[in-house]
Order: C-alpha cells, then sequence, then structure tokens
C-alpha cells in the first residue's frame, strides 16, 4: 500500500544505502524530566522546530540520493492563492492563523528529480494540501487537498515525447479523482502528510523520555494510524556540519540520542503489520529515528524497504533558526 504520492518511490529507493545508524551502544545513565503524556496529533499543540533546513543523504555502491528538508511559518490566508479548491468533498482548513509549509526535494537514482511541497496546520499537524512534481522517467505533477474524509488529486502528465522536454504547466495529460476511503479516522482525529514526518517528530519533541505520538495518514486507498514511542537512550555517531546566522561548525563525534520506534497498521486492523507501507521514503511496517536528546534533531533514521531491504539515512547539514547550546557539542 503506497501513498497517493509516493507511488514510484519504493523503486527509486534502489539505490539507497544501508549506513551505520549508531556506532556507540553504551547507555547514557542520565535523567530528563518527563513530559506531560503525549496525545494524538489533532488533541496536542506542536511547538516550534529549532532548524529550517535538514539535509540527508544514503549511498549503496555507485548509486545514492540526496533529500532536503526545508520548514517555515506562513500566514494561513495565504494557502487560498496557491492551492486549488477541491470540487468534491469538503475540504480541510487551517484552525489558526498560521499554517506550515514543508518542501522536501530529492535527487533519486536513475536521473529522476522530486519536489514535494505539503502545507499542515501549525497547531495540530492537519495536512491541508500541496503539490509533487517528479521529473524523469514516467514524470507526473499533482496539486493535492485533503478533504475530510479524503484526499483530492489534480494529475498531470506528459502526452508525448515532445511533451517531456516542457515544463509541467504544458502537460495535457490530465485527471482529477477523490481518494475516500471507506473506514476513516474518528471524529476531531487530524490527519497528517507523510512528507512532513521529520517536521511532526522534531515538533513534538519525541526526544523526552516517556513522550510518544500518534499520527493518522492516508497511504493509497487507506488511512494508516503510526504509533511513534520513545525509548531508551544511546550514542550515534555523526558528522555533519550545522550552520545559523552569524556562525557555523561541523558536529562530529558520538551524540546523545533517544531512540524513537515508530510502527504502522491500517485503520481499523487490530494489529501491526510489516506490509503497511509507511508514506515515508517508501519504508514499511515500521521505522527507528534516533533524536538528539535536548534538541529532538533526527540525526538519523532507518527502517525496511521493498526489493531493497534494511535502509538508513543519515544527517549531513542543519541550518538552524540560531545559534545551538555549547554543551550539547559533542
Amino acid at each position: 500500500m503506497r501513498s497517493p504520492h509516493s507511488r514510484t518511490t519504493t523503486r527509486l529507493l534502489a539505490g539507497l544505502a544501508l549506513l551505520t545508524v549508531a556506532d556507540s551502544r553504551a547507555w547514557a545513565q542520565a535523567v530528563y524530566p518527563a513530559p506531560p503524556p503525549a496525545k494524538a496529533a489533532g488533541e496536542q499543540g506542536f511547538g516550534e522546530v529549532p532548524w529550517t533546513e535538514l539535509a540527508y543523504s544514503a549511498r549503496k555502491f555507485f548509486l545514492g540520493a540526496e533529500t532536503v528538508i526545508r520548514a517555515g511559518r506562513l500566514p494561513a490566508k495565504t494557502l487560498a492563492e496557491v492551492l486549488p479548491t477541491s470540487p468534491m468533498g469538503r475540504q480541510v482548513l487551517p484552525l489558526g492563523t498560521e499554517a506550515v509549509e514543508v518542501s522536501v526535494t530529492s535527487d533519486l537514482p536513475f536521473g529522476r528529480d522530486e519536489a514535494v511541497k505539503v502545507f499542515i496546520d501549525a497547531a495540530t499537524g492537519a495536512a491541508i494540501g500541496g503539490e509533487k512534481t517528479m521529473l524523469g522517467r514516467s514524470a507526473y505533477h499533482k496539486y493535492l487537498r485533503y478533504t475530510e474524509g479524503g484526499l483530492y488529486t489534480w494529475r498531470s502528465s506528459p502526452a508525448n515525447e515532445r511533451e517531456s522536454t516542457l515544463p509541467p504547466q504544458s502537460w495535457t495529460r490530465r485527471k482529477g479523482y477523490l481518494v475516500a476511503p471507506s473506514v476513516t479516522p474518528s471524529q476531531g482525529v487530524s490527519v497528517s502528510d507523510s512528507y512532513a514526518l521529520i517536521y511532526l517528530v522534531t515538533a513534538a519533541r519525541l526526544d523526552r523520555r516517556g513522550s510518544d505520538l500518534r499520527l493518522v495518514m492516508l497511504a493509497d486507498d487507506r488511512y494508516v494510524e503510526m504509533n511513534l514511542a520513545a525509548g531508551g537512550l544511546t550514542y550515534s555517531r555523526v558528522i555533519f556540519e550545522e550552520t545559523w546566522p552569524g556562525g557555523s561548525r561541523i558536529r562530529r563525534g558520538d551524540v546523545l540520542v533517544r531512540t524513537v520506534r515508530a510502527t504502522a497498521r491500517a485503520l481499523g486492523a487490530t494489529e501491526s503489520s510489516e506490509d503497511v507501507e509507511l508514506g515515508f521514503l517508501g519504508m514499511r511496517g515500521a521505522l527507528t529515528m534516533y533524536l538528539e536528546v535536548g534538541t529532538g534533531l533526527p540525526v538519523a533514521f532507518s527502517g525496511r524497504v521493498q526489493h531493497v531491504g534494511e535502509l538508513a539515512v543519515r544527517l549531513d547539514r542543519a541550518l538552524l533558526k540560531g545559534a545551538p547550546a555549547t554543551d550539547l557539542a559533542p
């Protein structure tokens, strides 16, 4: 089961690598204040994240992929100017005055480039809409608009070889359709977007002891419930660049991280399934994330990808909003 806007992601990830995420497994004997019990995404507020841009990479043999994630807030009223209105269903609207724009750009193997932009509610994490462009083989462009109970998609692609050399706005093979699963979340539960996962995990501060989070996302024609739970502490060997207004540094060495485990099940199912696609980089069944304690920064994550096996991705660069605390440096 695949995300409505990531049907080709699994085979593209065949060029990604299994990397070492944590070289040291010594448990730290540290005590951190426990946060209040976490609630479902639709019931809890998300805070600010300390970064505006994160760059990740993974490699295998002579192939590799790089992904850059950017996030920023914008006035909610501007969404009417950038998102089309769904002709079917009651569309999701931001609850407050602010929304968050999360963009994900990826250089993928075999000459394919992916650019995704999603808009979510700043307080609840609810997905409002977005846009996705895939260039290269089997190119397409999509506008996405979430509705209460589904997702409306406007899809365009080149009608012939000549059109494949033109920009997406010139593609003439077009269609629109509504995906409305029969099993829907309970009233009041927000539906998030998988491309905003890194942002939401950071904003929920899952690096704190005892924290957890439940997210509901749309995958193909079914809703998927993802449960994320903070585990123990360990050390992860890192090397990445941190930059902020007025400064920069190279993080190199062992960093104290909180292990966060994510499992998924189709909404309405009683158990988690290894066959459920998480909608995040083609990973299926489960996902392990390593968040720096004190900042919530995801320095690495790993999971299983169909036809690839175990996949691990690590952080290469972080653009921060402000200077980091010196006592968090390795």
